[in-house]
């Protein structure tokens, strides 16, 4: 997520590093959730933030102005409307620290409900409010609901209407993606199903499983759709097919084809371009999709994917813990669409919360980001 901040030329402020400010205030281990346009910038809103905001408690105010390079004395206290907080100019850009705000908007309660927006090519985690909350705290000091020029992430043009969900298996993905898009209305899209689709056309045509070139054309010319959560190939139903054990075992040969990949990225687009979708797989919104107005990430600690994996296949949990380990280190080393976190993604952990939770969850926030 990068600040498309253009400061202006004839203003005495320094330039806002957005990024660079939030490193020093997450490796410096600070408590506290951006709030304001800046929070706006990192909900993926189209927004020129001239500072950060953030909110924090009393007792992280000195830690928070260490880490970006200010002493205690250089802050200026303000009372602006029914808010109060201390504007600090640093090297970075201007800080300002808010520590009240009327309306019952509190840190405690800003930080409860925060989520967790991936920054930097370190992708580290960053809180940030509600699109709520930062109309409540412009509200507080007297400030327009919105900027001017902010505009949706779905506004922004060339982004298609897709909820991207993606992370490493027994996370959740396929259960949560279905109950999203029959919450939002959205046609569900599977993307390991596609490539299960063009494995099943191979077995059936019975080629060559080491011939590239015919493989390719295959994968070119597979007519793949997806209806009402069902899947087609050629116009016929395939869902039960491609999770049969042949198709099953014969996917991850011929997945690992770049042509194959080339051609199931190019379909993706094509459909994405067409319609409404919540798209789950392991690099929807890093390769397929990196406009999408809203990229989740949903993971769970190894040890609830391996129960959750066990309770489906019946092997021991041990055994799956293992495979699921194996499979993580695949997907994130492999050269083609590796398993990685979108740099502007929404991590979700979904451990220990039920289904329905985690739907609310992302329900909210394709509301707030205008995709629906």
């Amino acid at each position: 997520m990068r600040s498309s901040y253009s400061p202006d030329p004839q203003s005495t402020k320094p330039p806002l590093d957005l990024r660079g400010l939030l490193a020093d205030l997450v490796h410096a281990e600070c408590n506290f959730v951006v709030i304001g346009s800046s929070a706006l910038a990192m909900h993926g809103w189209r927004v020129s933030p001239g500072d950060l905001d953030v909110m924090a408690a009393t007792g992280d105010v000195e830690r928070i102005q260490a880490a970006i390079g200010l002493p205690n004395s250089k802050a200026k206290a303000v009372h602006d409307g029914a808010a109060y907080r201390l504007e600090c100019r640093t090297e970075k850009g201007p800080v300002d620290i808010y520590l009240e705000v009327s309306g019952g908007l509190s840190y405690d309660l800003v930080r409860r409900e925060a989520i967790t927006v991936l920054v930097g090519e370190d992708r580290f985690g960053v809180l940030v409010g509600s699109v709520e909350h930062v109309r409540d705290m412009r509200a507080a000091v007297g400030r327009a609901s919105l900027p001017e020029e902010a505009v949706l992430p779905a506004d922004k043009p060339g982004a298609p209407q897709v909820v991207a969900i993606d992370g490493p298996g027994g996370a959740g993905k396929s259960t949560v993606s279905r109950m999203v898009a029959r919450r939002l209305g959205f046609t569900y899209l599977n993307t390991g199903a596609m490539y299960r689709c063009v494995t099943l056309a191979v077995l059936e045509a019975e080629a060559d499983p080491d011939d590239r070139g015919a493989i390719a054309g295959i994968a070119a010319d597979a007519e793949i759709e997806f209806r009402d959560e069902r899947v087609f190939l050629a116009g016929r139903e395939v869902s039960e097919p491609i999770r049969g054990e042949d198709v099953t075992t014969a996917t991850p040969h011929i997945a690992a084809f770049p042509e194959v990949r080339r051609a199931m990225v190019r379909r993706q687009r094509e459909l994405f371009a067409a319609g409404r979708f919540v798209a789950e797989g392991r690099d929807t919104g890093t390769v397929v999709a990196p406009k999408a107005p809203l990229k989740i990430y949903l993971t769970a600690s190894l040890e609830e994917r391996a129960g959750r994996r066990s309770l489906e296949t019946g092997e021991p949990v041990d055994r799956v813990k293992e495979a699921l380990r194996q499979r993580d280190r695949l997907d994130e080393e492999r050269e083609m669409s590796a398993l990685r976190i979108a740099e502007d993604a929404v991590v979700v952990d979904t451990t220990g919360r039920s289904v329905e939770d985690v739907v609310d969850e992302i329900g909210s926030l394709a509301r707030e980001r205008g995709i629906v």
